[in-house]
């Protein structure tokens, strides 16, 4: 059993078993075939001579005469026989008289005769002096209660059948331990590449993702996988990648406040201080801190956005309930800062996925909305239908985005040119809003010129019936 755990092996115990099925049907196909050919000659034979002999009988009226007319009318070394229904025997020519004297007891013979055959019937018995005879029996038309049954020796048939059971027993075992060794060689060599393809994966590292699985353009099967494989390590290298660069756009974010809390407790403890110097520094110091506190919660945020979200199977949520919602808190926050809000929500729509994680996009995209916009603008926020999809979009008439920045601002951490005008941040609200859209089955995208505002527009997939 431990030998069958390599799959060459398997393939090989699978290949020699089918062999061996198809190699005993082939046998049992060509003894039944040949058996029935051989026997089918001599049948016909014994056919015609029975009719020629049961022509004799036609003006027979009695069983005596029957004698007297097989005598006259059938050779000396034709096998003929006539039994009653009882087995009696009625008539037997002159070959078997001679040398078969046992031939009234023979059992085949005499249950031919006695199973009331309305027909011809066909079968094989063993004789003396003849060996093995083919014989037809069949009822007499006349005299009727008789029944006729001829012979003729079937020579080399059986042996030919016998030799031919004995060569399929002898030949079939050899047949498949040669074909099993060739089998053990084929697997070898068909296996061969994925031992390669083994080989190289083992030399691929986290720190060399640069390697790809080299494939014979004639493998073609091995293709297909060796190309899932290479898809699979770019996704990999450009995760690896991602990483390193998402740790060290993070280490700087976080190195920038811890800088400035080092540098200001340094300064306020090299020389005696009084009570608002170190008020003032320990307030830097708190500034900073919620710095870092806001770059950690964003990483908390998106480390939640990349773990998996319920989407297609998850439950189906109220789109409209979650948009109506948002819209009520950023009506509030909009309010401080002179902006208007326009709200435009069509009901009854729902999606399958996470409302929570549904209403941090609305939230983020309309935070973002908040801050760049100018005192006195405008914010738009709407919800539609559009076919098997429904289009959320957060509009406003703040300073835009340039265009420039306009292919990076889904990046983590990325700012663009306005955020230099105050507004605070760390540059992970769109690259979450981005990343939750997606694991829902949606797109996010933004249209705007700087100066004119922006357009973000969010779309996901209606929730079926």
């Amino acid at each position: 059993m431990r030998m069958l755990e390599s799959l060459r092996a398997r393939l090989t115990a699978w290949y020699v078993a089918v062999l061996a099925v198809a190699l005993c049907l082939f046998a049992a196909l060509l003894h039944g075939s040949l058996s029935q050919r051989l026997y089918g000659h001599h049948d016909d034979e014994l056919s015609t001579e029975a009719e020629q002999i049961t022509a004799l009988l036609v003006d027979v009226a009695s069983p005596g005469q029957v004698a007297a007319a097989l005598d006259s009318g059938v050779g000396v070394e034709s096998l003929v026989l006539v039994l009653n229904a009882s087995g009696a025997m009625v008539y037997r020519s002159q070959a078997l008289r001679d040398g078969e004297p046992a031939l009234a007891r023979h059992e085949v013979l005499v249950h031919a005769a006695t199973i009331g055959a309305t027909r011809a019937q066909f079968f094989t018995a063993v004789l003396e002096s003849a060996g093995t005879v083919r014989f037809i029996c069949l009822p007499l038309p006349n005299p009727r209660g008789l029944y006729l049954q001829v012979g003729q020796p079937i020579g080399e048939v059986g042996e030919t059948l016998r030799f031919l059971t004995v060569a399929s027993l002898v030949l079939i075992p050899v047949v498949l331990a040669v074909t099993g060794f060739g089998g053990l060689v084929i697997a070898r060599r068909a296996l061969a590449p994925m031992e390669r393809m083994r080989t190289t994966l083992e030399t691929i590292q986290a720190e060399d993702l640069s390697r790809r699985i080299d494939v014979h353009p004639r493998e073609r099967e091995l293709g297909q996988l060796v190309g899932t494989l290479n898809r699979l390590l770019d996704r990999l290298a450009r995760a690896f990648a991602s990483l390193r660069e998402f740790a060290g756009d993070a280490s700087h974010q976080l190195q920038t406040p811890l800088t400035v809390m080092k540098g200001s407790i340094d300064v306020a403890l090299s020389a005696p201080r009084d009570s608002n110097t170190y008020r003032e520094v320990l307030g830097q110091v708190a500034q900073e801190a919620d710095t870092m506190s806001a770059i950690l919660m964003d990483l908390r945020a998106l480390s939640l956005a990349d773990a998996p979200v319920q989407s297609s199977s998850g439950p189906s949520v109220h789109l409209s309930d979650i948009v109506s919602e948002a819209a009520d808190l950023l009506v509030a926050l909009a309010e401080p800062s002179d902006l208007g809000v326009d709200v435009s929500i069509e009901s009854g729509i729902f999606i399958r996925g996470d409302a929570i994680r549904l209403q941090q996009v609305v939230l983020n995209l309309g935070e973002n909305a908040v801050k760049y916009s100018r005192p006195g603008g405008r914010i738009t926020i709407g919800l539609t239908r559009d076919g098997a999809q429904t289009a959320l979009t957060v509009s406003d008439s703040g300073t835009g985005i340039a265009a420039d920045d306009l292919p990076h601002i889904f990046e983590r951490f990325y700012r663009s040119r306005r955020a230099g005008q105050g507004a605070d941040g760390t540059g992970l609200g769109l690259a979450i809003a981005r990343r939750i859209v997606e694991a829902h089955g949606g797109r996010i995208a933004v249209e705007s010129r700087a100066g004119a505002g922006a357009v973000f527009t969010v779309r996901l997939p209606l929730a079926s019936a």
